[in-house]
């Protein structure tokens, strides 16, 4: 299932990175993320607590950074940014369990965000709050670690293509 918050940069639809608005003129193409900042973000989210939409979700647990889901990650905004998609299954149906999975990662569970046309990791973090389904996976307090990646392509649609990896090991 495509998950997209909209953006003020991609308020008008499949134009939007031609429509940005002045103060998101900028066609963001190159980002990182920098493991401290992107952990700091997420856990002072699950600190709080967060209103997902209807669903007010409790303070969770802080995540631990995962350097294998942090690999999936980056794996999987590579392919999208390469092959100019934007979507959980890549174009041969492969999901974030078979990515996982791949990558001998022992898990009871693993979920997926992901954000496009992201200048930051600020942003992207931001976005996933606002969007309900991304919210409460982040919130989800069955996950205890993370890995986010971004990749950046200037022959994309989007530019920027984030994913946030979430899994518990067995």
């Amino acid at each position: 299932m495509l998950h997209f918050v909209p953006r003020p940069w991609v308020a008008c639809g499949l134009l939007a990175l031609t429509c940005a608005s002045a103060a998101d003129a900028a066609f963001h193409t190159s980002c990182s993320v920098q493991v401290q900042e992107a952990l700091r973000r997420i856990n002072a989210a699950r600190a709080h607590g967060q209103r997902c939409g209807w669903r007010s979700m409790p303070p969770a647990p802080p995540l631990r950074w995962d350097a294998t889901l942090q690999t999936v990650a980056f794996g999987h905004s590579r392919d999208m940014a390469r092959r100019n998609y934007f979507d959980h299954r890549s174009p041969e149906g492969r999901t974030i369990t078979e990515r996982v999975r791949a990558s001998r990662y022992k898990f009871s569970a693993a979920g997926e965000n992901l954000a496009g046309g992201d200048p930051t990791v600020a942003s992207a973090v931001q976005g996933w709050i606002e969007s309900p389904s991304h919210c409460e996976n982040m919130m989800n307090p069955r996950y205890q670690e993370v890995g986010v990646a971004c990749v950046g392509s200037a022959k994309s649609q989007w530019g920027t293509y984030w994913t946030m990896v979430l899994g518990r090991r067995r």
